[in-house]
C-alpha cells in the first residue's frame, strides 16, 4: 500500500507540472524567464521558512551540526542546484518552442534517469523498466516529428528552445537521482528549504548576467497574465510538489519516478490544447499513446535488481 501511496503520489505531482508549462508560456510575455523562476521560487522559500518555524515553535527540532556534517549540507545544496539548472533550462527553452513539445522533450528525462541511476546507484534497471523506456523514446520520436512542405514530409526537428529544453532533462534526471539519495539521509526541512532557495537566488543572478550580456532583458509586467502563473507555479507547484517529491519519492526507485513523470508531457499536451489552444497532429497523438503504454509496462513489469 505504501508503494501505491507514494506512487499515487508523484502522479499527483506530475499532473500539476504539467499546468506549469501552459502557465509559464501564458506569462513569459510580461516577465523575463530566470526573474520569473527566481520570484517563484522566493515564495515557495517564504512559505517553507514560516512552515518550518511555527513547526519548530511547536516541537523544537535538533537539525545535523554544519561542522560534522557538511557533506550532509552539500548534498542538499547540490540537489537544489541541479533543480535550478532544470527549470533555467526548461524555462528559457520555453521562450523558443511550444508548451506542448515543451513538455514532451523534458520527458526525455525517462531515458536519461536509468542510464544515471546505474552510473551513480549501481541499481540496474529490470527489463520491464527498460522495455518502458524503449517505448516511451519512441513516443518522444514522433512527437518530435513535424510535417514540412507541400507533400507534408515528417522530419525530426529540434530548434533553440528543444534543444535548451533536452538540457533541462539532463539535468531535472541528476535532480531525480540527488533527490532519492539525499532524502534517505537529510531532514526534510534542510530539503525543503535548500531547494526553493538555492534555485531563486541562482535564478535570480542569472537573470542579470542574461541582462548584462544583451541575451534577455530584465523586464517585468505585474498584469493579468502573471500574477495568476506566480500564483500556480509559486505555491501550488513549487511548495505542494517539492514537499510531496521529497517527502515520498523516496519510496520508489528513481528510474519508477523518471517513469511516472513522463505522464507530464501529457497533461501538458492536454491542458496546453484548452488554455494555448495548441494541437498535437496525428504523429503526436501516436507519440502520446506511447509514452502513456510505457509507463503502463513499466508499472506493471518493473523491478529494480541490485549489483
Amino acid at each position: 500500500m505504501n508503494r501505491y501511496k507514494n506512487e499515487a503520489a508523484l502522479i499527483f505531482c506530475t499532473l500539476i507540472w504539467g499546468g506549469t508549462f501552459s502557465a509559464t508560456k501564458l506569462s513569459l510575455v510580461s516577465i523575463s524567464s530566470c526573474l520569473f523562476i527566481g520570484i517563484r521560487f522566493a515564495i515557495a522559500t517564504f512559505v517553507f521558512v514560516i512552515y518550518i518555524f511555527l513547526k519548530n515553535r511547536k516541537e523544537p527540532v535538533s537539525y545535523p551540526d554544519w561542522k560534522t556534517n557538511r557533506s550532509l549540507y552539500f548534498l542538499a545544496f547540490l540537489l537544489g542546484f541541479w533543480m535550478f539548472l532544470g527549470f533555467a533550462f526548461e524555462t528559457v527553452g520555453l521562450k523558443y518552442t511550444t508548451a506542448t513539445k515543451s513538455g514532451f522533450l523534458t520527458g526525455t528525462l525517462v531515458v536519461i534517469t536509468p542510464i544515471l541511476q546505474t552510473l551513480f546507484l549501481k541499481r540496474m534497471p529490470s527489463s520491464g523498466n527498460l522495455l518502458g523506456v524503449i517505448v516511451v523514446m519512441l513516443g518522444l520520436f514522433f512527437l518530435s516529428a513535424e510535417s514540412v512542405g507541400e507533400d507534408h514530409k515528417f522530419v525530426i526537428s529540434y530548434h533553440l528552445g528543444d534543444v535548451l529544453t533536452l538540457g533541462g532533462a539532463f539535468f531535472f534526471s541528476l535532480y531525480i537521482i540527488y533527490v532519492d539519495k539525499a532524502s534517505k539521509s537529510c531532514p526534510l526541512d534542510i530539503l525543503l528549504l535548500s531547494q526553493t532557495l538555492v534555485t531563486s537566488v541562482f535564478a535570480f543572478l542569472l537573470a542579470l548576467i542574461l541582462h548584462w550580456t544583451e541575451f534577455e532583458p530584465l523586464f517585468i509586467k505585474m498584469d493579468s497574465k502573471v500574477m495568476p502563473a506566480l500564483f500556480y507555479n509559486g505555491l501550488i507547484s513549487s511548495v505542494g510538489t517539492t514537499f510531496l517529491q521529497t517527502k515520498y519519492q523516496k519510496g520508489i526507485s528513481p528510474t519508477r519516478a523518471g517513469l511516472i513523470f513522463s505522464l507530464e508531457p501529457v497533461f501538458s499536451a492536454i491542458l496546453a490544447y484548452f488554455t494555448l489552444d495548441e494541437r498535437l497532429d496525428a504523429t503526436g497523438l501516436i507519440g502520446c499513446s506511447f509514452v502513456l503504454t510505457g509507463v503502463l509496462l513499466a508499472e506493471l513489469l518493473g523491478r529494480e535488481k541490485k549489483f
